[in-house]
């Protein structure tokens, strides 16, 4: 499951959660964002702040913010994908929105699984739906001009942009050795491959 900032459940959502069977979430927020009480399962954290990675702060574009975000949370995930293929399903991955570094590990994951690609972006579109009612809000929050200009450009709603990343590192390296040159687990990857594949 790809959702958004899961630590903000209510009581109810949390045992929710609990009751679907979820196994495993991981959790890729930083440091800094997680200071909530834990979740009632098991949680397996691989943080990709994106602070510290100019291009994914300042977000000049999207593309641009996905690729570095990818590039240096290289081993991130790769430990991501190789936690859901090695838990038993149904498990969850999260970040703060669901959209960015959470898109970006699941569209790994869907690439792999050979999902089409018009798929791969109209769930990804998803996000920007769910966020669209509160971005108004979130602008008008912006301390200034500057930070709210950056925020505008990254609610801009992402339309085919995360497959065109996939698809860019698929031709510069193969999204599977990206994972595997990273430590994924192969058996862990051909796991997560077949479960959404339906085949496991």
């Amino acid at each position: 499951m790809r959702a958004d900032w899961l630590p903000g459940l209510s009581e109810a959502g949390r045992q929710a959660l609990v009751d679907y069977g979820v196994s495993l979430v991981v959790d890729l927020r930083s440091e800094r964002e997680s200071d909530e009480e834990p979740l009632p399962l098991p949680v397996r954290r691989e943080p990709m702040d994106p602070r510290p990675v100019p291009a994914a702060w300042d977000w000049p574009s999207m593309r641009e913010a996905y690729l570095a975000l990818a590039d240096r949370y290289r081993g991130e995930l790769a430990r991501a994908l190789t936690a859901l293929g090695s838990a038993e399903p149904p498990v969850a991955v999260h970040c703060a929105g669901g959209r960015d570094r959470t898109g970006i590990a699941c569209g790994m994951a869907q690439w792999l699984a050979g999902v089409e690609q018009d798929a791969i972006a109209a769930d990804h579109a998803l996000s920007d739906e769910s966020w669209a009612p509160f971005n108004a809000e979130w602008l008008s929050q912006a301390p200034d001009e500057t930070e709210r200009e950056r925020r505008r450009r990254v609610s801009k709603p992402a339309g085919r942009t995360l497959v065109e990343v996939l698809e860019e590192i698929e031709a510069r390296e193969g999204i599977r050795s990206f994972l595997l040159g990273a430590g994924a687990d192969e058996r862990a990857l051909d796991r997560l491959v077949a479960r959404l594949r339906g085949e496991a």
